[in-house]
This record gives C-alpha cells, sequence and structure tokens, in this order.
C-alpha cells in the first residue's frame, strides 16, 4: 500500500506540473507571446508519459473504484507507521498556504483521470490550431494516447448536446463519421506501415533523405476534417472549457513578492562580485547597478502604467455600475420613487426624508435620546403620501426592441422627458384626456399652460420647415446637384440583387443630415447638411458649452495628457478595458458609426474572443490595431421648449423664482445644446448573437446590423466596404449557438455562404405566405427586411400599403372589394384625374432628357417613404416627437400639415396632392397607442378651428384607436388583401420598380432615389459630397428590388362550397385559425379529450399527487408533480422547495443518453434565503425565473448544468411569491405573490416596469396595504401580443403588454364554493382574431371553461365548457400544446392528465355539418376563420 501511496502521488504530481507547464507556455497578457518551445517539449513528454500520468488510485488498487467510492487515501493517524511517509509525500504538506504556488491534494478530487483529461483535452484545442506544425502533429499524438487509454471518457466529452437557436437540443458527434474516432485509426495503421516499411536498413536510409513525407502526410485528412468542421468544434470544446474551470484540479500560479525579489537579486549581485578579483568588482559592481537601476526603472514604470489602468478602469466601471444601479432605483416599487403603496414602508424616501427632519428638530432642541429613533407620524405619512403623488412615472417612450412579427408594443419609463422638454417634474401634472375632456380644459383656461415661455416670435424660424412640397424633386435641384449615373445600368442592380438583397439591405440612420441637431457626436460634426444648419446662429453659444464640457472633465481629461506625454509603454486602449468584461480583451478594433432611431454616434467596435463590443464616443486617430490612439469624442444634446396641456390649473402655481429660471434659460434658438462625454459601452456575446445583416449606410454597402436574442437590433456603419466583409466573415466563422445560422452550420456545411443562405431564407418564407402559413403583415415585414427597410433607419422606414379606401362609412363590410384599395396601381394612379397630371409630367420631362437638357425622365417629384413621412405619423409617440420636433427646427409643424385625420391623409395621398403618394407604416396595424396625445403637446389649432390632439378616426372605428387597428388588421388579413397583395409587392419590391414594366405602371420616381443610381465616388468634395447625401436622403430611397418575376399569389381557400365541405382545404386553413376554434368554422369551438393518463414523473417527496406542469412528446403526455417545472426543449425538470432552498434538475422523458427518468442531473443549492415556492423556465430553456417565501424574485440563465443569477427581484410586500409567467418574445416577466400584486418586469434589462391594477369590482383591493388581500392565483403570458391573464382570487382579467385593462369578467359572472378558478392560462390568440380563445380557467370542481373577449363590452365571454368531466378535483395545471393552438392539457390535484384537442369537421355528423353549411351561407361568418363586420363590426 505505501509503494501505491507514492505511486499515486507522484503521478498527480506529475500531472499537475504538466498541466501547469501547458498553462505557463500560453499568453498570459497582452503583452506575453508565450513559449512555443516548452509547449512542444510538454506535449512531447505528456505523449511518451501517458501511461504513467494516468496512474490513479482506483487502477493502482486493482480497479475497485473512484477516489469518490473508496475514499482515496485517507489521512494517517500521527502514530502509525505511515504517518512519516504520507508526511514527506503529501502535496497539503508540501505546500504551506504563506506560498506563492498551491496544489490542490489527491484526496480533494473525485476521479483524478478524468479530471486530468477533461483539463488537458481543454487546452488541446488551441494547440491542434497552432501555427507550428509540429505542435499540432505533436498535440495529435496526445490525443491518439488519450483515445487509446480512456476512450469512454473521451467519447462523453466529443459527443454532447448543445442548445440551438430553435429552442431545442442538437447532438454533436465529434468522435464518429471521420472524427476523432477516425484519427485513431489511421494513426494505428499510420504505425504498422511505418513499423513494416523501416525494417530494411537501406529502406530507411532512403525515407530519411525523401524528408520523411509519410510523417508530413499521415495528418492531413485529420486536419481537413478539422476545418472543415471548426464551429461544431469550437461549440464542443466550449463545453469542455465549462466543464474544466469547475474541475478542482486546478492551480494558482503567483510570483515572489517585491522584498523576496529585491533579496534573491542582492544575493546573486554579492555572489557575482565575491568571486571576481578586487581590482574588477568596482566596474562590475557600477555595471551590475546601472542594470538594475534600468530593469527597477523599468519595472516601475510597467507599474505605474497597470496602477493607471486599473484606475481608469475602476473609474469606467463605477460610472457604468453607478448609472445602471440608479436607472434600477428609478421605479414605482423602489427605495427611490416608493409606489402606491410603498410610502407607508419604513424605507420609503418620504419617511427616510421625513424621520430625518424630525430628528434634526430634536437635535437642535434637546440631546434626547429618544431624538435618535425613527419617528413617523400620521402627518408624515399623510405628507408622504402628497409628496409620492407625482413620483410614479407618467411619461413613457416605446420600447425599441421587437417581439413577435417584429412588433413594437412595449413601452418603457421615459426618464428624460422633463429635461428634454425643460418641464420641471415637481409641476408636471399632466393626464392624459380625451377630445371631450381638452375641450373642458380649454373652457376652463382660454390659453392652454406652458412649461416655459416660448421664444420670441423672430427666432422661431431658425430651423427649416420641411414640408411635403418642400421636399419634391424638381427638374432644376437635380441639375444643380449635378449627379453623375453609375454606368453599370441593370447590371448592378443584378450584383446587388444577388449580393446583398437577400439580407436586410438598411441604410444606417444618418439623422444627424435628416434630424438637424438632436443630437451630434464628434468633436468636427461628420455630416453637415446645407438645407438644415441650426448651428451657425449659436455659435458662441457652443463655444461656451465646449468651455464648460472642458471644465467639469478636466480632472479626467488631465489624465489622459499625462498619459500621452509619459513615456509608458501601455496602449491608450487601456483607458477603455474598464468598460469591458472582466476577461475580454480586444483583438482588433475599428472605427464605425453607431446608427439607432435616436442617434448617430462615431464609436469603437472591439473584437473579442467571445463577444464584440460597441463603445459610443471614442475615436481611433493614430497607428494600427491595439497600438493606436484613441480621443474622447463630444456629445450634444438638445432640449426643446415645448407647450404641454395641463390638467389643472396647479402648474400655474409655479414659484415665480422657477418661471424667471426657465426663461434664462432661454436662448436665441427654439432648443438648447448641452456638450457632454457619454461612453456606452453595448456588448454582444456570440453566444447571445441571433442574426446578423449587410446594411446600406449613406447609400453605400458599408454597414451591419445586429441582433441579439432579445431582438434588439444594434447598427453601425464602417468605414470602407472591405472592413465590413471582413467582419462579416469572423463572424460567420465564430460558433453562434441562439443564432439562426446554426442549423445551417449542423447539416453538415463547412461554413457559412451568406448569400446561399438568405437565398433559401427567403424562398422559405415565400413558399410559406403563398401555402397560408403565416400571416400578410408577417410577410411583408420579411420583404421590407430582405429589401432594407428596417426599424433602426428613418430613412428606410418599412413600408406597408394603404389597405382601406373607404373612411367616411359609419359601418363597414369587410367582404365587400369596393372599401379596398386598387393593388395593382400605385398611389399616384388611385385616382384617374390625378394620374393623367403624373403621365403628362413624364413625358415632358422624357423629351427635355432625349434632348440632353434634363434628369431622367419620372412620375412623382416625392415618394411614398422617407423620414418626415414616418415622423408625420408617429409625431406623438415618444421617443418619435422629439425627431419631429429637430426636423422641424425646435418646434412642430403648423397644425394644418399636421397628421390629424386619417380620411384626410388618404385623400391627399390618393387623389387631392400631386406632392404626396406616401404610403403607410407598420403601426397601422398593431400600435393604438401612436394615434394618441397621451404626452398632451399643444399641436396647436388649424384655420378651421379644430384643436390637433388625438387623431380623428373613421367613422366606422366609433372614436376607439383599438377598434380602429383591430379592423385595419382584419382587413390586411382578408381574403381580398390575400388574393391581391402580390400586385402591390410587384410595384414595391419586385418587377415593376424600375424599366419599362415601372413606366407603364406609373411607378417612376426620381433616379437618385433608386439604389445604386449615384456614383458617390465621383464627388471629391466632401462637403459636398455629404451635402448630395444628405438631399438624397430627405427625398427618400427605394427598397432593393427583390424579384425580376412577378411575385407569387396567395393560395386562398375556403372549407365550405356551395355542395358542401371541402376537407382537403382544412391543412391550408389550420394555421392562421384562431386558437381551439373549429378549423373551417371559427364561430365554433369544441373540445374533446383524446389522451387520460396518471402523473407518475417527478412526484418523489410530495405530500400530495398534484400535477404541476405537462408537455405532449409525439402523442406521449408527459407531466410531473406540483413543484416540478418542465424545461421543454432538453426534456428535463427542475426541481424546488426543497430545504436546499434550490432545485434540482432531472430526467423527464427518457432518450438515447438518458435511459433513468428522475435521473438527477445537478444540484444547485442556496438559490434564495429560504425554499422555493414557485419555478418557471423559459420556452427556449435558456431562462428560470424563480419565486421564494422570502417575497423575492430571482433571474438565472441556465446552460446545461449552470445555473449564473442574473437578478434579484425585490417588490413584493412581505409574504411568498405564488406564480409568475416569462416571455423570451417581448421581454417580460408577472409575478404574483400573496400580497396580492401582480408585477411587471423588464426581462432585457431585469428592471421593474409597472404593477398591474385590477378593477374594483376585484374582491380585494390589492394595493391598500391591507392585511385581507388575496394571494394571486395565476399569471400568464401571451406570447404573440403580451397580454397578459391574472387570476387573482375569483377576478379573471386580461390586461395588456402596458398595464392597460383589455377585459375583466362580468359582474354578473361569481364564483362561489367548488365553482371558483384554482388556476388559469393565456393562449397566443392575437387581438385581431376577435372569436378566439383568449384565455382558459381550470376550477376547483374540475371543470375547465374557455374564454373570449367581447371587445364592445371589454367583458370576457365564456365560450365553452369542457364537456366530458374527467376531473372531479381541482385543476392544478394547465398548458396549451401545439403550433396551431388546438391541443389542451389538464392536469388535477389527484395526478390525473388529459389531453383534449379541437374537433375536426370530418368528425361531425351530416346534421352537424348541415347547419354550419347554413351558418356560412348567412354570412355571419368567413369561410377563413376572420371576423365579419356583420357580427363583431357593428
Amino acid at each position: 500500500v505505501d509503494q501505491n501511496l507514492l505511486v499515486a502521488d507522484t503521478a498527480h504530481i506529475a500531472r499537475l506540473t504538466c498541466l501547469t507547464a501547458i498553462q505557463r507556455s500560453r499568453p498570459m497578457g497582452a503583452y506575453d507571446e508565450g513559449d512555443d518551445d516548452l509547449k512542444l517539449a510538454v506535449l512531447t513528454k505528456v505523449g511518451e508519459c501517458m501511461r504513467q500520468l494516468l496512474l490513479v488510485p482506483s487502477n493502482l488498487l486493482g480497479g475497485q473504484g473512484t477516489m469518490r467510492k473508496q475514499g482515496g487515501y485517507p489521512t494517517p493517524a500521527p502514530t502509525g507507521r505511515f504517518f512519516p511517509l504520507w508526511q514527506s509525500a503529501s502535496l497539503s504538506r508540501c505546500c504551506p498556504s504563506s506560498f506563492s504556488c498551491s496544489y490542490p491534494d489527491l484526496t480533494i478530487i473525485e476521479e483524478p483521470d478524468r479530471a486530468f483529461v477533461v483539463t488537458l483535452m481543454a487546452d488541446i484545442h488551441s494547440m491542434l490550431l497552432d501555427k507550428r506544425r509540429d505542435i499540432r502533429e505533436q498535440a495529435v499524438v496526445v490525443v491518439v494516447s488519450l483515445l487509446q487509454r480512456r476512450r469512454g471518457i473521451m467519447s462523453e466529452l466529443l459527443i454532447t448536446d448543445i442548445p440551438r437557436g430553435d429552442h431545442r437540443m442538437e447532438t454533436v458527434d465529434l468522435m464518429n463519421r471521420g472524427g476523432f474516432g477516425a484519427l485513431l485509426v489511421a494513426h494505428e495503421a499510420t504505425t504498422i506501415a511505418e513499423n513494416v516499411g523501416s525494417a530494411p536498413s537501406h529502406k530507411k536510409k532512403v525515407q530519411h533523405n525523401s524528408g520523411s513525407l509519410p510523417g508530413k502526410m499521415k495528418y492531413v485528412s485529420f486536419f481537413e476534417w478539422l476545418e472543415r468542421n471548426q464551429e461544431q468544434v469550437a461549440a464542443v470544446f466550449h463545453g469542455i472549457h465549462v466543464q474544466a474551470s469547475r474541475m478542482a484540479i486546478t492551480t494558482n500560479v503567483g510570483a515572489a513578492t517585491p522584498e523576496e525579489a529585491i533579496e534573491n537579486e542582492q544575493k546573486v549581485m554579492l555572489l557575482k562580485l565575491t568571486s571576481q578579483d578586487s581590482s574588477d568588482r568596482t566596474i562590475l559592481g557600477g555595471l551590475e547597478r546601472a542594470e538594475l537601476a534600468q530593469r527597477s526603472h523599468d519595472a516601475t514604470a510597467e507599474s505605474h502604467a497597470l496602477w493607471k489602468r486599473q484606475g481608469f478602469d475602476d473609474l469606467s466601471s463605477g460610472a457604468m455600475q453607478w448609472k445602471f444601479l440608479l436607472r434600477q432605483l428609478k421605479g414605482s416599487c423602489t427605495i427611490w420613487e416608493g409606489g402606491v403603496n410603498f410610502d407607508t414602508s419604513l424605507f420609503a424616501k418620504s419617511i427616510l426624508i421625513s424621520s430625518l427632519l424630525k430628528k434634526r428638530s430634536d437635535t437642535n432642541e434637546s440631546n434626547d435620546e429618544q431624538s435618535d429613533m425613527l419617528v413617523v407620524s400620521g402627518t408624515s405619512l399623510d405628507n408622504a403620501k402628497k409628496l409620492t403623488s407625482n413620483e410614479t412615472v407618467k411619461r413613457w417612450k416605446l420600447d425599441l426592441t421587437e417581439g413577435y412579427e417584429r412588433q413594437r408594443r412595449r413601452f418603457l419609463p421615459n426618464y428624460e422627458f422633463h429635461g428634454l422638454y425643460n418641464i420641471d417634474e415637481k409641476f408636471d401634472n399632466v393626464q392624459y384626456v380625451d377630445e371631450t375632456g381638452l375641450r373642458a380644459i380649454e373652457d376652463a383656461n382660454e390659453k392652454p399652460t406652458e412649461s416655459i415661455k416660448p421664444r420670441d416670435s423672430d427666432h422661431e424660424g431658425s430651423g427649416v420647415m420641411i414640408t411635403p412640397a418642400e421636399m419634391e424633386v424638381t427638374a432644376d435641384l437635380l441639375k444643380m446637384m449635378k449627379l453623375e449615373k453609375r454606368h453599370d445600368g441593370d447590371d448592378y442592380d443584378d450584383i446587388m440583387e444577388d449580393e446583398d438583397n437577400d439580407a436586410y439591405t438598411l441604410s444606417a440612420q444618418d439623422d444627424a443630415s435628416v434630424i438637424a441637431t438632436h443630437t451630434v457626436s464628434g468633436e468636427e460634426q461628420s455630416i453637415q447638411p446645407t438645407q438644415i444648419d441650426v448651428k451657425n446662429d449659436r455659435s458662441s453659444n457652443d463655444a461656451d458649452m465646449n468651455n464648460v464640457g472642458e471644465d467639469n472633465e478636466g480632472e479626467k481629461q488631465a489624465d489622459v495628457d499625462e498619459g500621452e506625454k509619459g513615456n509608458i509603454a501601455a496602449s491608450s486602449y487601456d483607458l477603455i478595458t474598464g468598460l469591458l468584461k472582466a476577461g475580454d480583451w480586444p483583438e482588433k478594433s475599428y472605427n464605425i458609426s453607431r446608427c439607432t432611431g435616436l442617434e448617430v454616434r462615431k464609436a469603437l467596435l472591439l473584437w473579442c474572443r467571445n463577444a464584440l463590443y460597441v463603445v459610443d464616443g471614442f475615436e481611433q486617430t493614430d497607428g494600427e490595431g491595439l497600438k493606436g490612439k484613441i480621443k474622447r469624442l463630444k456629445k450634444e444634446t438638445t432640449s426643446f421648449q415645448v407647450n404641454i396641456r395641463q390638467h389643472n390649473s396647479e402648474y400655474t402655481e409655479q414659484p415665480a423664482a422657477e418661471k424667471t429660471k426657465g426663461k434664462d434659460k432661454s436662448t436665441q434658438d427654439s432648443s438648447e445644446e448641452e456638450i457632454t462625454y457619454q461612453h456606452r459601452s453595448q456588448r454582444i456575446p456570440f453566444s447571445d448573437l441571433y442574426s446578423v445583416y449587410r446594411r446600406r449606410y449613406q447609400l453605400q454597402q458599408n454597414a451591419l446590423e445586429f441582433y441579439d436574442v432579445h431582438r434588439n437590433g444594434t447598427l453601425i456603419a464602417f468605414s470602407t466596404h472591405e472592413e465590413r466583409e471582413e467582419v462579416l466573415s469572423k463572424v460567420l466563422s465564430t460558433p453562434l449557438p441562439s443564432s439562426i445560422f446554426s442549423s445551417s452550420v449542423l447539416g453538415g456545411s463547412t461554413s457559412i455562404n451568406y448569400k446561399k443562405f438568405m437565398n433559401n431564407l427567403r424562398a422559405k418564407i415565400t413558399s410559406q405566405w403563398v401555402q397560408g402559413k403565416i400571416t400578410n403583415f408577417d410577410f411583408i415585414m420579411h420583404i421590407n427586411s430582405f429589401a432594407g427597410r428596417t426599424y433602426n433607419d428613418l430613412t428606410q422606414y418599412p413600408v406597408f400599403p394603404w389597405v382601406l379606401a373607404d373612411y367616411e362609412s359609419e359601418e363597414i363590410d369587410l367582404n365587400d372589394p369596393k372599401v379596398y384599395r386598387d393593388f395593382s396601381k400605385p398611389m399616384g394612379d388611385q385616382h384617374e384625374t390625378r394620374a393623367v397630371q403624373f403621365r403628362d409630367r413624364y413625358e415632358a420631362l422624357e423629351q427635355s432628357y432625349e434632348m440632353g437638357d434634363g434628369p431622367p425622365p419620372f412620375h412623382y417629384g416625392t415618394h411614398y417613404s422617407c423620414a418626415a413621412y414616418v415622423l408625420y405619423y408617429l409625431m406623438r409617440l415618444e421617443p418619435f416627437s422629439r425627431l419631429a420636433l429637430s426636423l422641424q427646427g425646435g418646434k412642430f409643424d403648423v397644425a394644418d400639415r399636421l397628421f390629424h385625420n386619417i380620411g384626410s391623409s388618404w385623400r391627399s395621398a390618393s387623389s387631392e396632392n400631386l406632392q404626396d403618394v406616401r404610403e403607410l407604416i407598420p403601426e397601422f396595424f398593431y400600435l393604438p397607442d401612436f394615434l394618441l396625445n397621451s404626452n398632451m403637446f399643444d399641436f396647436g389649432t388649424t384655420q378651421l378651428g379644430k384643436t390637433v390632439h388625438d387623431m380623428t378616426l373613421p367613422a366606422w372605428a366609433k372614436g376607439d384607436p383599438k377598434r380602429f387597428i383591430r379592423i385595419h388588421r382584419q382587413a390586411l388579413e382578408s381574403d381580398h388583401v390575400s388574393r391581391n397583395l402580390h400586385k402591390w409587392l410587384d410595384l414595391i419590391f419586385g418587377y415593376k420598380q424600375r424599366g419599362q414594366e415601372a413606366v407603364t405602371s406609373l411607378n417612376t420616381f426620381v433616379h437618385v432615389t433608386y439604389e445604386g443610381q449615384v456614383d458617390l465616388d465621383s464627388i471629391e468634395d466632401p462637403v459636398e459630397r455629404e451635402s448630395i447625401i444628405a438631399q438624397i436622403q430627405n427625398f427618400g430611397q427605394t427598397p432593393s428590388r427583390l424579384e425580376r418575376r412577378p411575385f407569387p399569389q396567395r393560395v386562398v381557400v375556403s372549407a365550405f362550397k356551395e355542395r358542401g365541405v371541402d376537407f382537403s382545404s382544412l391543412p391550408s386553413l389550420a394555421m392562421l385559425t384562431p386558437p381551439f376554434c373549429v378549423v373551417g368554422a371559427p364561430q365554433r369551438v369544441y373540445l374533446r379529450v383524446n389522451t387520460v393518463d396518471t402523473c407518475k414523473v417527478g412526484m418523489a417527496g410530495q405530500i400530495d399527487s398534484s400535477v404541476g406542469d405537462m408537455c405532449l412528446v409525439k402523442g406521449q403526455l408527459v407531466g410531473v408533480g406540483r413543484t416540478c417545472a418542465l424545461i421543454l426543449p432538453s426534456r428535463k425538470y427542475c426541481r424546488f422547495g426543497g430545504p436546499n432552498n434550490g432545485v434540482s434538475v432531472h430526467v423527464a422523458m427518457t432518450s438515447a443518453r438518458y435511459r433513468e427518468v428522475n435521473k438527477v442531473l445537478s444540484i444547485h443549492d442556496g438559490m434564495h434565503r429560504g425554499p422555493i415556492s414557485v419555478a418557471k423556465p423559459s420556452l427556449n430553456g435558456l431562462w428560470l425565473v424563480t419565486g421564494g417565501i422570502d417575497s423575492t424574485v430571482r433571474v438565472w440563465k441556465y446552460n446545461s448544468q449552470n445555473m449564473q443569477l442574473q437578478a434579484t427581484l425585490c417588490g413584493h410586500d412581505g409574504g411568498r411569491i405564488t406564480c409568475l409567467d416569462v416571455s423570451t418574445t417581448f421581454g417580460s416577466i408577472v409575478t404574483g405573490g400573496t400580497d396580492g400584486k401582480i408585477l411587471v418586469w423588464d426581462l432585457r434589462t431585469l428592471t421593474f416596469l409597472r404593477i398591474l391594477n385590477h378593477t374594483p369590482s376585484t374582491p380585494c383591493s390589492a394595493h391598500d396595504g391591507s392585511a385581507k388581500c388575496f394571494a394571486v392565483k395565476s399569471v400568464s403570458i401571451n406570447h404573440k401580443n403580451g397580454n397578459i391573464v391574472t387570476l387573482l382570487h375569483s377576478t379573471l382579467c386580461v390586461f395588456d403588454i402596458n398595464g392597460n385593462l383589455v377585459a375583466n369578467q362580468s359582474p354578473d359572472v361569481e364564483f362561489e364554493g367548488n365553482d371558483m378558478p384554482s388556476c388559469a392560462i393565456s393562449t397566443d390568440c392575437p387581438e385581431w382574431m376577435e372569436l378566439g380563445i383568449v384565455a382558459v380557467s381550470g376550477h376547483m370542481n374540475g371543470d375547465v371553461r374557455l374564454w373570449s373577449i367581447d371587445y364592445e363590452s371589454e367583458l370576457l365571454v365564456l365560450r365553452h365548457i369542457l364537456p366530458e368531466h374527467v376531473h372531479s378535483c381541482p385543476i392544478t395545471a394547465l398548458r396549451v400544446s401545439g403550433d396551431k393552438q388546438d391541443t389542451l392539457l389538464v392536469g388535477d390535484k389527484s395526478g390525473k392528465m388529459s389531453a383534449c384537442t379541437t374537433l375536426k369537421l370530418d368528425q361531425l355528423n351530416a346534421s352537424e355539418l348541415t347547419s354550419l353549411v347554413a351558418e356560412v351561407q348567412s354570412g355571419s361568418v368567413t369561410s377563413q376563420g376572420h371576423i365579419m363586420p356583420g357580427i363583431a363590426i357593428q
């Protein structure tokens, strides 16, 4: 045994020595190149001594098991005879804690051989890709040796499951099919051939002289395979790295302390001096001292550079953390602001202030000890409520992230509103009112109260007023521009169609030219539009601002200057490392412009190993790569002076000092600017990258747009086209497990062919639309994206058609073709009278062009889409209001020219105005908020005396914006539009966009609006070039042409024919049928029970048999217990509620990898301070949200076996969390607790958003602080529109994504006793499908009820009760399954589960079919399941 002990410890020391040497051979920092010779030497020895290195106690003791199972070598008793041997051999005795280099002892490692293999393989990956051939081949030898001796461990490492972007787990096998397994076979065959061929001595000599050709070529096929599959290999080795990081076999390599280093150096010098003669000591001593002094000076300089770099790291990261923390503290459920119920808390801000004032008063009066106590009197509480009454968020702005069908529905707190519009937050008592309320205010106050006194009239015209008339392009203007046309002709279009039209070719938002001076970055403006010059009149003011900015930044700037003057080898990139995540280091940088819908800022793109960074406010000036110098750029932000319609007259009581202050702040301009330094760092990890697309910027192909898993878009423009392609190529060669490209790589492709991928994607989406699998709205959004239209660029915003032509009727029949526009004609050809004038214009311009005296002919001098038109539609909605102000020189346009009447806008664009041919934008089909003046801006009064406030809607909308949006979307999805939409697509994106077809179709615009028609490279003067670009962008830009052939027509089918039912059409109707409605007859809802089973998984340890969650896999009903939640993509489940205050992950269903159900895969302890009461994984399996009995909610990122805490959300007033739901589609988390509160959180920023307030009819006022509040039973999110279904006590409600009540149950519906609902879930029914089921409730008596919404009364309507009473005890779990939303899974307290599916027409008898045919023929419903005006739109 003693010999085995020595052998095991010796092998352990050897393993650690090899791993440490390999670690030291790698670069240890930015300036360390590593030691390749050491690396090769270690690999050689490892390959030679692999058998000895793998000696572990299990095989020394006859293979009796691992260290953990056998207990390893226990520490001998101090009196035993083996104790001196252990004491001399054990590492734990050799390395005291005071030493700078420590190693883990053998006894603490569970499986030493496996730990060694995993850690070694984590380092092998980089060596297989090394630039030196001998290192690569020696690494192969090590891998072969591991395969020979530990094939089981290697197979487990090289065959693994990897999560992909489509919410599934993909098995990647690097062991078989030409992978590492084939390497082992090839190595053995080559070894045998070499041994046979080297037997005769003369042959051996010939082989040696030939240069060992077989030795060079024997691994060629393996390295070719490795290069072809580098994405898969990198993904697998990433998992190996993760495993290695969790192993105990790690080393901490350190350096000697300064005192020890000095002492050692002095000893060496002393030895050298004493060995020399006395005559040489003086000279040698001087040389040694000089050398030592130089080294000390260099070390000191390097230390100072390091200290300075760390100081900047602390400053930068500290500032970012403070900013993030302060933003988190702003919210109605935080200490910073308080809330509806939080103002009674001892930690509320008002209470703290009151307490401090009380303490100060008591201290001044006496020194009584009672003054230190927290005093909260009734008066102070009343004052606190008054103080906090205006502190809740009242101003909101649109969230620019995208949800389902790329819709932007969610609103976020608009904290910058008051500073932007110069409104004192203390006196902002604005409350939205409709037209009736507005007239009442105007009657009470003859003139609307102004937030700040407006500017003098002689200075109001400093900005340029952009109107449709002034945006019209004339032939004279085109002559003055002197633009040279590209000579490529249609060939250029062919090239662009092949290369870039397959992606979102978005033009980056150059709103510095289009949006005047709202936000300008750079010490010198990169864009100076001649037609929008607002800066000339305030140059002196800007100079003063510059001085102030420099004074404020003096200390930081001095540090930068000192660093530049000092003789330091550190790169100036050290200044921004504090903005990076720990462990990230830039490998390359690019100068870019970051573009959003709000600003264009110069920035740096930093390429790191695991992520991209976009860092605003920096620019690289001198040098290349990371050795260049960077400088900080100033940011100018503009504020505006606007009139706000106050809801009451409190603001008129603003103190005189405040009014004077506001007046003094005014300048000679209609807006103010403040120059600051702002550096925002955005990290885009490759693991979270969802997609990347080529884009246009300033009419050039030099931009990219990145989307992360939260659908947050980042548009960046490079200096050159070559840089763009370089970054795109690097991104596509990087493992992107969550992206749309991941499935393409796993299909066996060696690399991603961007052009081919986008072509296939567009063909796939077009086919789905033709077959009726996606909606018209979704298809138009996809086509806009492929053609370069995007939300992130106002100059290339998505284009949607005018759908309806009837905006005057009291009622509208969507079955009548006469209510629709002519989709085969552009807007300029909708009425013949105006069309004749456009034809005459074209003919006149054509004659001038043929004579060489004019530009190419065109029909329209304006465009159907440009930035001004987008802001014309969205002027009421923040953050677009500020852009509209910038475009109009700091104030809103004249009231008569504002967007105030939809019917008038249709008439103007279709018939009345020769300068108006505009189309619509996507918001017309899903966002009613842009039609309301919720911010109460004062837009003025028209010449007819009408006050411009909310939009004037068509008569059939009944004054309800939600109703208008709902009917408008139904019209877009109607059969008539589906049959004719391809004609409009031909005009905008297809073969009628250009050429003779465009001329014939009256569809020709100014030539400079078409892609590739202007040769910008021929313009040498940069000022003139930027001016031309700005003018072209103001004209508008035509989308890229996608098709040279007609778009295919969508197939529109009907289930009911004259002679009966066409059963073959049902599959085409299924995808767009409302949830749980009968396909072909959506007015009918009927479910039948198909499967009944008993829940058996995850029941161990439960006090009852309640079902907690269910799913349907290949027709098999799988359920888990009450304290479990299913992780659907990986077929696992997590168990919670145990005494470990954490969760454990188990196998839910058997698979090729896991054969045993309920097997424990991982355990995660201490996730909360108390037991977890509820847990909910996201649908993609990447997030886990947990709620505890400690009233906190925690958000975790789940990756294989790792749980990474992202945030702790605190907002519930005590008690446990009872229910929660998470939606990655809209980035929302909803939580409910025993305190009766229902809170909404932002998953992307992990901050509080809003609280849902139930109607007064609720049995409990959930937020009044009463102890009688009922617990929230259920919350559930609709993943297609963000609506939230809530069940509080017995009240079922539906809220929209912004917290507005959509519908609740009728007051006549009361539940008592066993009828009480026990749980509820939401379906994914969009609001335009009015007949669809929106909510399902389970009840105490086992009933299951399905609910729809009556949008007229805003009440929930009971549509169906499950007729087969399978369940007789309380329902505990519900889940809607299937892509078609036609399967309902039900589980109860007894453990019984059932699967119910929607009835199909072919299951009905003849009499039932006859009744349905009569209903359809009577015109009560449509054949496709869309709501008919005759039924629901009365």
